[in-house]
Formats: structure tokens, sequence, C-alpha cells
């Protein structure tokens, strides 16, 4: 017995080491991965939405001032207001403090939060699977070409920014730390999304915990104090929106039903599964028609119920056999991320966009990493290769896709090149070429735009603008006249009022 309890530790220790070591290993890998595919992000500039908030927003240029956003809303006045991300603009006044408004700065400090959220997700992953399965998990969302538009965009910061933040929260309360509510009021002014952290932190008590009650009980205080953040935060919004509009609806919901909403959204699904799990086509934007705005179920409408329904059942049987709690927690995370920004709730500001499924993404990612796990001892060479060949492919087409977003050029050519049925490629053309002062031209795509889709009354009052320009009054006034009923305007109708095609 003496002899083997002197020969025991040598044997552990050993093991214990090189485990540590590849995990080490592990989330270096991943977080050089998300260094090096989003490298040429540095030579982006501002582009769209970068102008306003960042560019010419005087709570960024006059970082002394910055303190007023705990009273403002995300978007300034001039573009309407709306929103509340203060923590945000706090990050680009300190981007601009440092840099000056050196556009290559504020991209760098974009990469570094995506690095940040990649490692977050490798310590989320390796408390829930082997080591090597926690480095697919990270690495596949490292170079996740969903993220695109999130990191690639300087205003596209806010999205990794919350993840960072929801992600530790969420290893804090693992740990019944305290630290976990100051994590989740961070997230909270960086972005709203953040709010799913408490249905998360639920369904990890719920799902991958032993003793479900037990957890609920030792973490009582802890939700106590996400309770009181969350009242807390009503309470700013109150303050801040009494005046007005938090958000403005997606053009494609304006003075629609429930029901007609919804069938909306239902096209929406398949394109959450396609650009969760295969991303091979993406688009800075999915204003009309990219998905058909039209009211009525559809053939896409069908299958994004037919999906719902599936996911739906699988989710009941995995976590009615409980043989995989891990992947139970997988599934709800990718739901419930995706629920604030749905439309199904509430109408928002958009139909679907890339960057709001940054955080979903993690999801996707763990449920990567469960299948690695499930075949590493049984296949190591077929999930090695499959690994190798989803990292590769993603790598390439985030490092490909993130040009798209160098300057507003790339940006309107990009759109137009890949979704010439978009209203909103055209609009941004009219808009870029107006500004450039080549009138006709833009009188040209936003006469497009407007036939693409007639219940914008931006497109109107842009067009009627650019009449005025070019000294035709009599078209100014009709054109402003049909941005007074644009609403009213029927899909699929090509009259656009007096004057509005000249």
């Amino acid at each position: 017995m003496e002899g083997r309890a002197r020969t025991l530790p040598a044997p552990v220790f050993i093991d214990l080491t090189g485990r540590d070591r590849v995990r080490r290993i592990a989330m270096a890998s991943a977080a050089f991965a998300a260094l090096i595919v989003f490298a040429n992000s540095l030579a982006n500039g501002f582009v769209l939405d970068d102008r306003g908030v960042v560019v010419n927003n005087p709570l960024v240029t006059s970082p002394l001032t910055a303190w007023r956003v705990f009273g403002l809303p995300y978007w300034p006045e001039t573009l309407g207001g709306g929103q509340y991300r203060p923590l945000g603009i706090l990050s680009f006044a300190l981007d601009w403090a440092v840099s000056g408004g050196d556009a290559r700065w504020f991209h760098a400090v974009n990469v570094m939060w995506h690095v940040a959220a990649t490692v977050l997700v490798w310590l989320l992953a390796a408390e829930l699977l082997a080591p090597v399965a926690a480095a697919v998990a990270a690495t596949v969302f490292a170079v996740h070409p969903v993220h695109v538009e999130a990191v690639s965009n300087v205003v596209g910061r806010l999205e990794p920014m919350a993840t960072v933040f929801v992600v530790g929260a969420l290893l804090a309360h693992r740990r019944g730390h305290w630290s976990a509510a100051l994590l989740f009021a961070l997230g909270l002014l960086s972005k709203e999304i953040a709010i799913v952290f408490v249905a998360l932190a639920a369904a990890n008590d719920l799902l991958l915990e032993r003793d479900w009650r037990a957890a609920l009980r030792a973490r009582r205080w802890l939700y106590a104090a996400y309770g009181g953040l969350v009242l807390a935060y009503a309470i700013a919004l109150v303050a801040v929106f009494h005046d007005r509009e938090f958000t403005r609806p997606a053009r494609a919901f304006l003075d629609t039903s429930l029901m007609e909403r919804l069938s909306i959204i239902a096209r929406v699904v398949p394109h959450y599964l396609r650009l969760l799990v295969a991303p091979a086509e993406l688009s800075a934007s999915y204003a009309p028609n990219v998905i058909d705005p039209r009211p009525g179920f559809t053939l896409a409408g069908s299958l994004g119920v037919l999906m719902l329904l599936i996911g739906t059942v699988a989710f009941a049987i995995v976590a009615r056999q409980r043989r995989s709690p891990a992947l139970a927690f997988a599934l709800v995370w990718v739901a419930v991320s995706i629920a604030p920004v749905s439309n199904v709730l509430f109408p928002s500001g958009v139909v679907l966009a890339e960057r709001t499924l940054y955080l979903a993404s993690v999801g996707t990612c763990l449920v990567a990493g469960i299948a690695a796990e499930r075949f590493l001892l049984t296949k190591p060479v077929m999930v090695a290769a499959a690994t190798a060949s989803v990292v590769l492919a993603f790598g390439v087409r985030t490092w490909t896709r993130t040009p798209a977003w160098r300057d507003d050029r790339a940006y309107v050519l990009t759109l137009l090149a890949d979704h010439p049925e978009s209203y909103e490629a055209h609009l941004a053309a009219g808009v870029a070429l107006k500004g450039a002062n080549a009138l006709e031209q833009a009188d040209r795509e936003l006469t497009i735009a407007r036939q693409l889709f007639p219940r914008d009354s931006v497109v109107y009052r842009i067009a009627a603008d650019l009449a005025e320009r070019q000294r035709h009054p009599v078209a100014a006034a009709a054109l402003r006249d049909s941005a007074r009923i644009a609403r009213t305007i029927p899909y699929g109708s090509n009259s656009f009022g007096s004057g509005a095609r000249r």
C-alpha cells in the first residue's frame, strides 16, 4: 500500500498538466483565429450609420460631454432618436479621445472585443465539454461569417460588447459570484439584447444543474439582483423615452396586424437557420424585397412554420430524455437570443440583420462542439476533417466579406451586386449619388427604389429634395404628396402618384 501511495501522484500530476496545456493551446488558437480572420477590417473606414452615431455625434467627438449619454437616446435626435445604449457611446468617445477619430483604431477595438467574446465562449464551452470539443466550438465562433457586420462595421461593436458581458455574467452566475449582476448591468447599458441573460441563467440552472431546485435556492439573491437591475433599466427607459419613440418599426411592418406581421416573420425563419449553419450567402440588408414584405402566408412562410415545429419537437425530445443537457441548453440559447429581435413580441427596426445573430451564434457553436465531442472518440479523423473544413470555409468567407464594409461605395456596390431586388440598395445608391452631385443617376436609382417598394415615405422625400435641386418644383410637390400617402399604396402597385416618375 505504501508503494502504491508513492506512485499515484506522479501520473495524476502529469495528466492534469497535459490537460491544462491542451486547454491553454486551444483557447489561444481560437483567439488567434478571431484576430486573423478580421485583421483586414483595419483597412475599413466609417460607413453609413457610423457617421451619424460616431463621426457627427458631439457626444463622441467631444468626450468631456459624453457623460450626458445616460440621459439621451443612442441615436442622435437629428436621426430620429431611439434606443438606449450609453456604454456603447462612451466606448466610441473613448476611442475618439485616444485616436482623434482614426477609423483604424475603432476597427482594432472592434476586433479585440470579438477576440474577448471568443475567449469567453471558449471558457463557457470548456465548462460543458471536453477541451478539444470546446476548442471546436470557440474556433467556429471565432471565424463565423455571420459576425462580419458586427465586427467589420464600427457601430456593430455593440453586439460583441453585449455578448462579452452576457457570457461573462453567465460564467459568474454559474459560480454564484456577485459580479454576475455587475456584468449584466454593463450588458444592458451596451445593448438591450443583454436582457436575455436572465433567461439564459434560468436555463442554466434548470437544464445543467443536477438539482435545479437547490441551484435556484442557492442563487436566489442573484436573481433578486437581476430583477432589481431590470426594474432600474425599465425606469431609465421611461425617463429617457417618455416623450420619444424607443424604436421605429421596420418599413415592412408599418400598418400590419399581428397575424400579417407573423406571416412575414415566418419567412425569416429559414434565413436564421441558413445564416447560423451555412452562411455562404450574406447580405448587408434584408429590407424589401430581399425578404418578401407582402402580408400573407407563402411557401417560404410555410417552410418557416414547419422548421419551428421540428425544432420545438427536437428540443422537447432532448430535454425530456436528459441525455444531453448541454445540447438542450444550446438550443435554448439560440431561441432565447433570437426572441427579442424576432419581431414576434413587438416590431423592431429591422426584419432581419446579420449583426443581431452574434449572440445567438454562441448556441450554434456550442452545438458544433457537442457534435464534435459525440464522435471524437469513435471517429477522430472524421471530426478533425469536418472541423478543419468548416473553419477553413468560414474563415475564407469572413475574410473575403469584410471589405464590403470598407466605405460607402463598397457597401452600396456589394449590396447592389448581392441583391439588385433590394429597394434599400437602390435607395442607398441614390443617396450616395446625390451626395456626389450625380443628380440624374441619383434620380434613376431613387425611381427604381420606389418601383421595388412604394410604401417608404423616406424615398419620396429624398426624391423631392433632389427634384428641387434639379429645379422641378411641380415634380417635387407631387413627390411630397406621395410621401404622405406612401403607407396606403398597395403592394405590387406601380402607381406612385403624380410626378413620382419623371
